[in-house]
Formats: C-alpha cells, sequence, structure tokens
C-alpha cells in the first residue's frame, strides 16, 4: 500500500465524519449548525474572528479544543518540490506578471524530459515557450482561443523555437490524439474538468510524463465530483460544486486592502440577498456570480442595481442602502463564525481531491510525487502532481 492510499484512506474517514463542518453553506444559514460550538463562536466579536481566521495554526489550535482529531489532517505534510535559481525576466518575458512568472519559472524546473511536450491549456503558451527556451525537443501547445494562439506563435517564431499550437478544445474528443506514449504532458493551472481530462487521456494514451498543477475544482461537468481513483469511487465524498469552492477561498497575498474588499463583498452580497428576499417574498439565499471588484467602489444602490439585473429581478426606484447595509450586519457576523470552522478544512479537501489524482495515477500504473512547486506569495494553488509510467 503506498503513502498515497493510507494518507487517502485516513482523510476519507475523518471527512466523512466531519461532513456537518465544511458543508453547510455559510448564506443560507439562519444560526450556527453546531450547538457545542455556539458560545465560544458568539463570544468571538469581529475584530477576534477576522484575526483568528487569518492564522490557520491559532485557529486550527482554537478549534481542535472541539475537534481533537482534525489537526492530524494538517499533519499530512507534502514536500517542496525544485525552485527556479532566479526569476530574471528576458525580454520575451514582457507582459507576464511577476508571480505568474515565478510560477512558471518554478514550474519548469521541476520538468526533466528528453521527450517531445504537449503544453495542455496552454493561453500564450508561456510555460512552452519557456521549455522550448531551455531546450524541449518539439513543444505543442493546445489552446482553444485563436487570439491567444496567434500571440503565442509569433512569440515562438520570433524566437525560432520549436514551438507549434493547436487550436482546440480540450474536452472534443479531437484533444486526447494529441496525447502520445513517449511525451510529457504539463498543466500549469489547469481547471477543473479540463485537468480531470488531462489526467483521463494522458494515462488512457500511456503517456511516460504527466505534471499537472490543478485548480479551479468547481469547473465541472456534472453537479458533483466523480474521483478517478477505484478507491476514490468506493471512499466517494460526493463533492458538490459549493463544496469544491471551499479551497479556493485561501488567498496568497492580503494587506489591508484586500481585507477592506472582502469585508464590503461580503456586506454587500448579504445586503442584496436581504433586498431580493423582500422583493421576491422567498425566504432563500440567492447566489451571485463573480464579478469585477470595481463594482465595490460606488453606492451599494448601484450594485444592487446590477445585481438585480443578473437575477431578472425590477429593483425598487429607490434602494436605501443605510437600510439594506444595516440588516446585512448580523448576517455578516453569523457567516464569519461559520467560516471559521469551515475554512480549517481548506487543506484537507483539498489534499483528498488531490491524492485521488494521485492514487488514479499508480492505478494506472505510474510511479507518482506530490509536493508544492512554488511559494504560498506566488499563488495558493502552488501542488504539483508528477507521474512516470513505471
Amino acid at each position: 500500500m503506498s503513502i498515497f492510499t493510507t494518507y487517502f484512506q485516513q482523510l476519507s474517514r475523518l471527512l466523512q465524519q466531519a461532513r456537518g463542518d465544511w458543508q453547510p453553506l455559510p448564506f443560507s444559514c439562519t444560526a450556527l449548525p453546531w450547538p457545542e460550538l455556539t458560545t465560544p463562536l458568539n463570544a468571538l466579536d469581529e475584530d477576534a474572528l477576522d484575526a483568528l481566521d487569518a492564522n490557520s495554526e491559532a485557529a486550527l489550535a482554537w478549534l481542535s479544543q472541539w475537534r481533537p482529531e482534525l489537526p492530524d489532517a494538517h499533519n499530512i505534510v507534502l514536500p517542496e518540490r525544485s525552485r527556479a535559481p532566479h526569476y530574471a525576466n528576458p525580454r520575451w518575458s514582457s507582459g507576464i506578471g511577476g508571480r505568474k512568472w515565478a510560477q512558471i519559472n518554478d514550474f519548469a524546473a521541476n520538468l526533466h524530459t528528453r521527450h517531445p511536450i504537449l503544453e495542455w491549456c496552454a493561453g500564450k503558451g508561456h510555460l512552452g515557450r519557456l521549455l522550448a527556451q531551455q531546450g524541449a525537443l518539439a513543444v505543442t501547445s493546445l489552446e482553444w482561443n485563436a487570439d491567444l494562439c496567434a500571440q503565442g506563435e509569433q512569440l515562438a517564431n520570433r524566437l525560432q523555437l520549436p514551438h507549434k499550437f493547436v487550436c482546440a478544445n480540450a474536452l472534443d474528443e479531437a484533444a486526447a490524439k494529441l496525447f502520445r506514449p513517449q511525451q510529457a504532458a504539463v498543466a500549469l493551472h489547469a481547471c477543473g474538468e479540463l485537468h480531470l481530462a488531462f489526467l483521463r487521456h494522458g494515462a488512457a494514451a500511456h503517456t511516460q510524463q504527466l505534471a499537472l498543477s490543478p485548480c479551479c475544482y468547481h469547473l465541472i461537468a456534472g453537479q458533483h465530483y466523480q474521483p478517478l481513483s477505484a478507491l476514490g469511487q468506493q471512499l466517494d465524498l460526493q463533492l458538490d460544486r459549493h463544496s469544491l469552492r471551499l479551497p479556493l477561498q485561501q488567498q496568497a497575498t492580503g494587506g489591508e486592502r484586500v481585507r477592506r474588499l472582502r469585508h464590503i463583498e461580503l456586506t454587500w452580497r448579504l445586503a442584496f440577498d436581504e433586498l431580493q428576499q423582500w422583493l421576491t417574498g422567498q425566504a432563500n439565499y440567492l447566489p451571485l456570480p463573480s464579478f469585477p471588484k470595481r463594482l465595490l467602489s460606488g453606492d451599494f444602490s448601484d450594485f444592487a442595481r446590477w445585481a438585480c439585473e443578473k437575477k431578472s429581478l425590477t429593483p425598487p426606484a429607490v434602494i436605501d442602502s443605510q437600510y439594506w447595509l444595516a440588516r446585512a450586519q448580523a448576517r455578516r457576523l453569523l457567516v464569519k463564525r461559520i467560516e471559521l470552522v469551515r475554512h480549517r478544512y481548506q487543506y484537507p479537501l483539498e489534499l483528498w481531491l488531490l491524492l485521488d489524482k494521485a492514487v488514479f495515477l499508480e492505478e494506472q500504473g505510474y510511479q507518482v510525487q506530490l509536493g508544492y512547486f512554488t511559494d504560498a506569495q506566488h499563488t495558493p494553488r502552488r501542488y504539483l502532481l508528477q507521474a512516470e509510467r513505471q
């Protein structure tokens, strides 16, 4: 039995038993879901909640008074993988942000292959272009956006690199034909269904080397995550899209501005929900999609009209911002108290998803490594799953 299988079984038991901690939807709750935690959670004011939630070790120590088994999941520590020797920017990397450039360099620092490379969901092919610069025999970058393909091809041609693009949808069956046995396939921050297809296609084609950093676990085809591994199918947690979003709530960088915007966004979402419940006469939470943060720089009334339009609601002629924001205050504290508990399961849930993929690859005959490929200051999605056929 591999260490990944052991960890996966351990986490499956813990997460199954703790469903009541990580599964509740905070915005839909009207009271705390845990009677034994009601008094200690209500004793924390907003400043204390924010400070504790921002300090993972302190928050875990606090919650372990009532959840003594939870630290066991956090004691599963993954190894640090290789890092780039430097992040100096060559002229051709102009336009790539500093953190993104560091991620690309650190990912590349872990790739050692003499096989042609397939870059999955490539964008402009920044990673593939760096690998070609570093001596890769040939790089094929798959990307569905024709404009990004054209820009990537121009950059590759200008540098006279063995780097070509295939403009196609990664979820189409034709994309599976790009995988070959004697090949190294790579995917840096491929989202949801895209990274699941990457692993399925790579394993089916017996691709020699696979390297994946997954992202956006909730962007899947169905309503629930379908485990890849046979063991995962036996120990299925039935994770819905709401639960799959939990690991993504981690922030790579903070600061006062980020905290302030988070406070405003949470308050305004709840204030709109109070307004929509009054408009519809339905006491059900109505979720809003992600939106540009510039919407938070105006008045709440403008935001509420935008949200009404998104949800096909007719806003009142006059929106009393102060009234609706005041209605959101008590709910905001309730949400933060629930999130303080739920956030302690971000790491165990993401690790469970990663281990399902690692166990799947082992079942398919691969030797697997899993660890951190870049620093937390660059991105919270810093896990690298690498597999090589025996």
